[in-house]
């Protein structure tokens, strides 16, 4: 309906079992959980992928996505590769996944799409802000710092960093900020994720501009939804 958000949920679900047995696993969990896997106008699987390549349409070649990771990782054989085409960029995500895992969701929900974290995260919103001043978007993950830096309607990075700790999501914002030339007056650093109010007044003291992002604009009646912190689910809204 639009973009009107009807319904969330959270739910936990045991992945680590033999590839023979998770398509019927996933199967249960969602009808334990009342979750449709049929007739959906459109179902996307959103993986938190260590290895990720933008290429753009006019280079992009079909069946050489392992070549393009190579080119800027090492890729281990047991990983599965993966692209998803995103319109705006005109240019393909291509990406690393687990491959028993894809293929369980694909046989459990059949046409779900699947794409990296950084697809979901290369909004419009973002590119249309950086008209105004350079943005450096910031989502954090268990361990993991997502990265996107925009200006001038470009994408100028798009990447992501191990930090074991508050300290080094901060020093790898400041490498970003600082690598791409990006220090103005009016620069904003946008996060999500998993944060909370020390790492926000933490950023405040080193970023001119720091704000929460929330993703694709959504509305809602939903009384519970009044205090949702929609910030920690941008890749799910």
């Amino acid at each position: 309906m639009g973009q009107e958000l009807l319904t969330f949920g959270e739910a936990e679900v045991d992945l680590h079992r033999p590839i023979s047995l998770l398509p019927g696993a996933l199967k249960a969990f969602f009808a334990e959980n009342g979750i449709a896997t049929f007739g959906c106008k459109e179902a996307r699987l959103v993986v938190p992928s260590a290895h990720g390549v933008w290429v753009p349409e006019h280079l992009y070649e079909p069946g050489r996505d392992r070549q393009y990771l190579r080119m800027v990782a090492n890729v281990d054989s047991r990983w599965g590769t993966y692209h998803s085409y995103d319109g705006g960029l005109k240019s393909y995500m291509v990406f690393t996944a687990d491959a028993e895992v894809v293929t369980a969701f694909k046989l459990a929900i059949p046409g779900i799409d699947v794409m990296s974290q950084h697809s979901v995260l290369a909004n419009n919103m973002l590119k249309e802000r950086s008209l105004k001043h350079p943005v450096v978007l910031m989502h954090v993950r268990e361990g993991v710092g997502d990265y996107l830096a925009w200006f001038n309607n470009q994408l100028l990075l798009s990447n992501s960093m191990s930090a074991t700790d508050k300290g080094e999501l901060l020093y790898h914002a400041l490498e970003v900020m600082k690598g791409l030339h990006l220090e103005t007056p009016d620069m904003e650093l946008a996060i999500c994720g998993k944060v909370d109010r020390d790492m926000y007044g933490m950023l405040q003291h080193y970023f001119p501009n720091v704000t929460l992002y929330t993703g694709t604009p959504f509305t809602y009646d939903n009384p519970e939804f009044q205090t949702w912190h929609s910030y920690r689910h941008v890749l799910v809204l």
